[in-house]
């Protein structure tokens, strides 16, 4: 086996399928990367048997072969490589040999026989979605997974398709999130399954990684989902489960719905956050004057209060708590100027939502102090 490459084209490629090796596993040979030579490029291959990718890179190939090379060395190693050609040789023995510039190095490779195969998805479900689209319904409902593993069903996100409507639904028990979207083309048949957050993040991050325009397809079956974007190709076990019924969390009332600018709500709830810290992340929201009064009050450092202005509809509000990280959360994952809060009291869930978009919905739950109860 023989080939070279850019050495930045292969130390993208490596920062990309590393994601899918395996550090602890007691099954050592996932903790190394496939590197197969052909005619169409340099194949690099990780496969921890929870995710897998695939990816094809450009290579100027002189005898085609395939080799295992340890994940974190050869990945450690390319990165402080010299920018320019790489040029490998495996030889019988499997071991890889490197050179580029002044630079050689042997590192011992595996034969490829007992790596598991990454197998295509066919014949499950297909859904076509632009990858613009795809970041945002990820980074808008990741932020309400749950960190809990005993709750494995939270530990992912629920994607729900009925028509041609597309949602992306996640909730810890304190906040949720549903962001949805309008496919066009998608077939009628109905779709409901939970890809584990870990997945979905490093999709995100390939994406952002690339900066990829374009279609990503996604196929999904019983146990797994794919994903084929460019000369990548990403599959995912699904987590088994009944995910809780969302729609019940969602309040169907809306006594007080205040809009306010979105700075304005980020900078005050930010600066509450620093005193906030030290009491269980609580700040208060009140009506003063008809404007929304942020506090937070900590004994052993102090307290801080802000008025921000709003417009109001409905009923006055009642004070009301929440945790300060939670509302941080949404809002620096909203882009949009204006926001809306609907409230229906101090011990009811409260809504937040982009002002002049229906698409995306954040439920938070409030926390019962002293002054609530």
């Amino acid at each position: 086996m023989e080939f070279k490459c850019a050495k930045a084209d292969l130390n993208n490629a490596l920062q990309i399928v590393e994601k899918a090796v395996s550090v602890r596993s007691t099954l050592p040979i996932i903790g190394n990367i496939l590197l197969e030579a052909g005619r169409a490029g340099l194949k690099l291959v990780s496969n921890d048997l929870e995710i897998g990718i695939e990816l094809l890179i450009d290579a100027n190939v002189a005898e085609e072969g395939a080799v295992l090379a340890p994940a974190k060395t050869l990945s450690s190693y390319i990165a402080k490589l010299p920018e320019g050609e790489v040029v490998f040789k495996v030889d019988s023995g499997h071991n890889i040999l490197i050179s580029a510039g002044r630079s050689k190095s042997n590192i011992h490779g595996l034969p490829v026989d007992d790596f598991p195969a990454l197998h295509k998805l066919a014949g499950g479900e297909k859904i076509t979605i632009d990858a613009d689209l795809l970041r945002d319904l990820i980074k808008q409902t990741i932020i309400a997974v749950s960190l809990d593993e005993a709750k494995q069903f939270l530990n992912g996100i629920l994607l729900e398709k009925e028509k041609q409507e597309l949602r992306f639904v996640a909730t810890d028990g304190f906040r949720l999130a549903k962001k949805t979207a309008v496919l066009s083309g998608a077939s009628a048949a109905p779709l409901s399954i939970i890809i584990p957050s870990r997945a979905l993040q490093e999709i995100n991050r390939i994406l952002q990684q690339e900066d990829y325009q374009g279609a990503v397809e996604l196929v999904v079956t019983k146990e797994q989902i794919s994903f084929q974007f460019k000369r990548l190709y990403f599959v995912s076990r699904l987590i088994q489960g009944q995910f809780p019924d969302y729609k019940q969390v969602i309040p169907k009332e809306q006594k007080t719905k205040i809009t306010l600018l979105r700075r304005d709500l980020l900078e005050a709830s930010d600066r509450a956050s620093i005193i906030a810290s030290a009491a269980a992340n609580i700040i208060r929201l009140e009506m003063v004057d008809q404007k929304l009064l942020i506090t937070a009050n900590t004994s052993s450092i102090g307290n801080v209060s802000e008025l921000v202005d709003i417009q109001k509809e409905g009923e006055n509000m009642q004070p009301i708590a929440f945790n300060v990280r939670l509302i941080l959360d949404v809002i620096k994952n909203i882009e949009e100027d204006s926001v809306v809060i609907t409230l229906n009291g101090p011990l009811s869930s409260g809504v937040i939502a982009p002002k002049d978009s229906k698409d995306f919905t954040y439920v938070v739950m409030p926390i019962r102090t002293a002054e609530t109860k």
